[in-house]
Parts: C-alpha cells; structure tokens; sequence
C-alpha cells in the first residue's frame, strides 16, 4: 500500500504540472530571478528566411509576397524556398518569383522536412536564418523584433509568437485557451533564462548554431532550436515578433499532429539531441516539467486511474470505486454523445473536456510511437 500511495502522490505531481502548477512554478522563480540581455531595435544582420515546404501552393504565393513586403533591408534579406518533392503547383510559384531575387531549391523526390532543411541551409552564408512555415503569415515588423535581440552575443535563437485563426472549429475555445497559457509560459520561461523549444513556424538562429538534421527527425524546430542551448546560447521568445496562421484542421488532423509532437519528443530523448547541458539546473527542470511531463501525461493519466481503482479495491473503499467509475463513465458517455451529436461541443465546457482527452489519446499513441518508432516523417 505504501508503494501505492508514493506512485500515486508522483502520478499527481505529474498530472498537476501539466495543468497548472508549472505556470504557478514559474511565476514564483520569475520573482527572484530575471536575465536581461541587449536588445538593439537598430542592429540589422544580414538575414535569409528559409521555407521549407510541400505541396504549399494554396498559401505560397501569399507567403512569398508576405516576405517581399517585410520591413527589412532588402540588400540585408534572403529568401529560400524548399519544395520537397511537391506534387502540386508550389514548384511552380516558386520558380515564379526567382525574378523577384527569390531561390526556388527543387528536390524531385520528397525525402522529408529535415532533409528539405539541410539542404536550404547549404545555400545560406547569412549572420541568421530564420525558419518558417508557408502558411504562416508575418506581421510587417517580425523580422526586425527577432534579429534586435541577436546584438547580444548570448542570444543564439529567438522564437516569435504564432497567432491561430482558427474561428469557426469546433475546438477553437479549447485550443486559444490553451495557446493563451502556453505563450504565458514561454514568456516566463524566456525571462528566466532559456524557452524549452521553439514554435517551428516562426523563429530565427544563429547559422553557425545549426547542426545538421537526422533524415528522419521529427521534430526539426524543437531539435534545432534546443541545439543552441546546448552549444551554450540563449533561446528566448519574443511576444511582440508576430505571425499567423490560418489553421483549418478539424479534431482528426489536430490529433494527429499532437501524436507526431509527442513521438518526436520521445526520440529526442532516446537520441539526447534536446536535453539541456549539464549545469543549468533551471534549464533542465523546465524542460522536464513543461516538455517530458507533457509528453507522457497520457500514460500517467491512466496509471493513475488503475492506481486509484486498485487502491480502492485493497482497501475495500466502496466510495473511491464508485466515484473514479462514475468520472470514466461520465467521459466515455460524453465521448459517445458527441459522436452522435457533434453539435454539443458548441458548449464550452464539453469542448474544453474533448479537447483534453484529445491530448491525452494523443500522448498515449504518440509514446507508444515514440517508443516503437512507428511515427511517419510526414510534413503534418
């Protein structure tokens, strides 16, 4: 029984990180402690923006004009575009505005995101690159707010704010709820020290900092932007760099991207290419509490669950039984309710609910994936 107690209380250490008690953590350390670097609005480095896309030709031309328009030196600012073995018309609009001094890199084949990266970073001789999404839109300024803190020395990556507009899915409430608290975070965590990963849509690094992708990475911005810290520089975030992104995926498809999060979170650690060096203990404690502890809150959830079940059934506690069937009870029927009657999640508090078992399933296969390297290199 003791064991039992002693997992159970670390189960919900766990569980309670996850959704809550991290933020709280943090807003305590923010307290005591802040890092300050130099931030220079007129530094203005030599910059290359490197899309790596495919089958993007819905959104690459407005991406491209998008990046034509930005407010930066033009002598001072590249743009590559990958298109990785693209079936549709991106190899098209791409070749398009070569006469607009864009570089249009075709792979006949499509070999995956990383391959795509390392090979647009083969043509890159700038101070930074920074690396975005094609359907990411950047606000006129963005540029110029991530490179003006690269005039310090200490800063090897600086990772942008991404705005979702996704008005009109059925999750929208949940998922800006959520993105609202998880930019709060980063904010937190980029004053006291270091970010845990950058948003791979929007985020600059010093070129001398990549190191160049595994094929089959699938997490790119998370390898690459951790890389920086463990080549001893700072990866901050910067709130006011902005961009958007139109995102359109109902449930299925934001399910599947979570499990390809959470799979490529589990092979970065088998493979050590994102823990934080020896030494930064802050560093290494936010990444396990906001990165390692997310990723497998799914399997800690159910553990917990079986936990409380069996802790009940050795201690006779007809009331523990009863109450921990009626809470699993009481989500599967909701899960069967919706299913039947979609329109139910117009109510916010049952799409927050199907919101976060959504995360959960997603973190149980996404583990199982990670595990068994089972997860697909896709793009999405």
């Amino acid at each position: 029984m003791t064991v039992v107690n002693i997992l159970l209380a670390l189960l919900f250490g766990i569980i309670a990180f996850n959704f809550g008690a991290y933020t709280l953590l943090l807003n305590v350390v923010a307290r005591f402690r802040k890092i300050n670097h130099t931030v220079d609005p007129d530094f203005s480095p030599s910059v290359t923006v490197l899309i790596a896309a495919y089958n993007e030709g819905s959104v690459l031309k407005e991406k491209l004009e998008n990046c034509l328009a930005l407010d930066y030196p033009t002598e001072l600012l590249n743009i590559i575009v990958v298109s990785d073995g693209s079936t549709d018309d991106t190899n098209v609009i791409a070749k398009q505005f070569e006469e607009h001094g864009i570089t249009a890199i075709l792979n006949q084949v499509n070999q995956g995101k990383a391959t795509a990266l390392n090979k647009g970073m083969e043509h890159i001789t700038t101070d930074l690159v920074v690396l975005s999404d094609a359907n990411v839109m950047y606000q006129n300024d963005a540029i110029r707010k991530l490179v003006r803190h690269f005039a310090d020395p200490s800063i090897g990556a600086v990772s942008g704010k991404v705005v979702l507009l996704n008005e009109g899915l059925s999750y929208s409430d949940a998922e800006n709820a959520y993105y609202s608290i998880e930019h709060k975070i980063q904010q937190l965590e980029s004053n006291t020290g270091n970010l845990i990963g950058a948003d791979g849509a929007m985020y600059a690094l010093r070129r001398e900092l990549f190191r160049p992708l595994q094929k089959d990475t699938l997490l790119d911005d998370f390898v690459l932007s951790m890389g920086a810290i463990q080549q001893g520089s700072r990866l901050i975030f910067d709130a006011e760099a902005l961009g958007f992104e139109k995102n359109l995926a109902e449930m299925r498809s934001e399910y599947n991207r979570k499990v390809r999060i959470v799979a490529g979170g589990i092979q970065s650690l088998q493979r050590k290419t994102a823990w934080p060096p020896k030494g930064q203990p802050l560093t290494t404690t936010k990444f396990i509490c906001h990165k390692v502890m997310r990723w497998i809150v799914g399997p800690v959830a159910v553990l917990f669950i079986a936990l409380v079940l069996l802790r009940g059934a050795m201690t006779n506690n007809t009331a523990i039984l009863f109450s921990t069937s009626i809470v699993v009870i009481s989500y599967l029927s909701m899960l069967l309710l919706i299913r039947f009657f979609p329109s139910l999640l117009n109510f916010k508090a049952i799409g927050f609910c199907k919101y976060l078992l959504v995360m959960i399933k997603a973190s149980l296969v996404g583990c199982y994936k990670g595990l068994a390297r089972g997860q697909q290199v896709s793009w999405r």
